[in-house]
């Protein structure tokens, strides 16, 4: 084929790059137009030599549909994730509307806890199981919480203890307020994964949950 810098007067003057691609875009049917061009056509590519237009776009394709079906594998494993998400929190959420004691409330959570695979801990204030101590807690949240309400993200040991039996070194934590017009501890979810639990995770769930828990001990404490 002539090249572009080849061509000499007007028409090299008018047939520029520029043109050819902007002609091309406003006629996408101009190869169906000249498929005898379409084929003659070759373009360089550094491994395979010279290749035609046609080999171009149907790899383009195949790559195009090798990103969809990973796509489809993708979008399917976070709907069954949110699906297995949902079921273990409704299981929760049954095992709470039955409960009688703070003892429920933590056998519900165990429960919980094994099927998210995680450690899944309550501690309150003025709790029997492992009470929480304000200033230690006032102290974490000085230093990672930044004005949020939950905090999502990593903890030391020394931190996480506070929160949870076990805690998990260097492991990430969702350290949730269980709130009821006062703050009465912390419902807190923690994994061996430093990365489990991120800032931009969606915390509907474990908001739900906690608010649950902290109307059964507020019911309970104006009964007592």
């Amino acid at each position: 084929m002539t090249e572009l810098s080849k061509l000499k007067g007007p028409l090299a003057e008018a047939l520029t790059e520029e043109a050819v691609a902007a002609f091309l875009k406003d006629n996408p049917d101009f190869f169906n137009r000249q498929p005898e061009l379409a084929a003659q056509l070759r373009v360089p590519h550094a491994e395979r030599g010279a290749v035609s237009l046609v080999e171009i776009q149907l790899g383009r394709l195949r790559e195009r549909v090798v990103e969809l079906e990973e796509d489809i594998t993708q979008l399917m494993s976070i709907a069954a994730g949110n699906e297995n998400l949902f079921r273990a929190f409704s299981h929760a959420h049954k095992a709470l509307f039955v409960a009688e004691s703070e003892d429920d409330i933590h056998k519900a959570l165990r429960e919980l806890a094994n099927s998210l695979h995680l450690v899944v801990n309550l501690r309150l204030y003025n709790g029997v199981h492992h009470p929480l101590h304000r200033k230690s807690v006032d102290a974490v949240k000085a230093a990672h919480f930044c004005g949020q309400r939950i905090y999502l993200g990593r903890l030391r040991k020394v931190d996480g203890d506070h929160f949870v039996t076990q805690a998990p070194e260097l492991g990430s934590y969702a350290l949730v307020p269980v709130f009821k017009g006062k703050e009465l501890g912390f419902l807190t979810f923690a994994s061996q994964d430093g990365g489990h639990f991120q800032p931009s995770m969606d915390t509907l769930f474990v908001e739900q949950i906690a608010e649950h828990i902290a109307i059964l001990l507020t019911k309970w404490q104006a009964n007592e």
